[in-house]
C-alpha cells in the first residue's frame, strides 16, 4: 500500500534526518488561611478563590537530579515514539503512525530480567515494518548546564540495527505527554544532540555522556531508542540517572 510505504521510508533513520533539520535552524500552591475571623458575606468568595489558585496551580516538572531504577515508584515518564515526528491528524500517515504507538506500548517497557533483586528493567522491542522506536521522557532543564546521563543496556541487535540513548531541547517545559508534530518542533525545538549508539552485543554495559544545553533551552526529551533490521531480541535499558555537573 502507498501509503504505509511512505511511512515506512519516513521513518527510515529518523533520528538522523531530525537532527540534519534541527541543525539548520531550526510545585504545590502553599496558600495561608486568614487568621481574622471572616463575615459570612466574603466567606464564600475566599474560598472560591483560593480554590481557584489550587487548581490553576501547575505541577513542579521533573527535574534532575533524578534516577530510575525500575524498583519502586517511577521515577520518569517514559512516552512512547515512532519515527522522528508525530502527523498531524489530518495526514494519510497518521492511523499508521497510532498503529506503530500502540504495537510500542504492548510489546515494549517493563521487562522481566535475572540481574537483580527487582527483576525489572526498561526493554524497547523493534516492530517490523519501521525503522525506529522507542521511548521519551521530558525533564525541565537549566540553560548552558553542563548535565551528565549515566544507564545500563544490554543488547543483542542483528546486524544493521543500533540503540541508545539521545535528546532533543525545547525552549520552554510543555506538559505535552505526546510525540511532538512538525509544527511543534518548528516552534519549540532549539537543538538536538545524540548521546550514545550502540551496535551488535552487549551484556549490561554502563554507559555515560554528557551535554551542555544551549543558551534557549528549558526542557529536554531524553530518548532511548532501537533503530534498524528488525529483530526479535529486546534492548533492555536500567539504572538511569541524570544529574547536572
Amino acid at each position: 500500500m502507498p501509503s504505509r510505504q511512505l511511512l515506512r521510508n519516513n521513518f527510515t533513520l529518523a533520528t538522523i534526518l531530525l537532527l540534519t533539520l534541527l541543525a539548520a535552524g531550526v510545585g504545590g500552591c502553599d496558600r495561608s488561611i486568614p487568621t481574622e475571623p471572616v463575615s459570612e458575606q466574603t466567606a464564600p468568595a475566599t474560598v472560591a478563590s483560593q480554590e481557584s489558585a489550587a487548581q490553576s496551580a501547575e505541577p513542579t516538572p521533573p527535574t534532575p537530579p533524578i534516577s530510575e531504577t525500575f524498583e519502586s515508584e517511577p521515577q520518569l515518564s517514559l512516552f512512547p515514539r515512532a519515527g522522528a515526528l508525530r502527523p498531524e491528524e489530518t495526514e494519510e500517515s497518521a492511523p499508521y503512525w497510532k498503529t506503530f504507538i500502540e504495537h510500542i506500548v504492548k510489546t515494549s517497557g517493563p521487562t522481566p530480567v535475572e540481574r537483580k533483586a527487582s527483576k525489572v528493567s526498561w526493554g524497547i522491542r523493534s516492530i517490523n515494518s519501521i525503522d525506529s522506536v522507542g521511548f521519551f521522557s521530558p525533564l525541565a532543564v537549566q540553560p548552558d548546564t553542563l548535565y551528565r546521563i549515566t544507564f545500563l543496556i544490554k543488547t543483542d541487535l542483528t546486524e544493521g540495527a543500533s540503540a541508545g540513548a539521545g535528546l532533543l531541547e525545547f525552549s520552554e517545559f510543555l506538559w505535552i505527554g505526546n510525540q511532538f508534530s512538525e509544527a511543534e518542533m518548528k516552534e519549540y525545538a532549539t537543538g538536538s544532540q545524540e548521546g550514545v549508539r550502540l551496535t551488535g552485543s552487549r551484556d549490561w554495559e554502563e554507559q555515560t555522556f554528557t551535554f551542555t544545553t544551549g543558551p534557549e533551552t528549558r526542557m529536554i526529551h531524553l530518548i532511548f531508542f532501537r533503530e534498524g533490521e528488525h529483530d526479535r531480541n529486546p534492548v533492555l535499558f536500567d539504572d538511569i540517572s541524570i544529574d547536572a555537573e
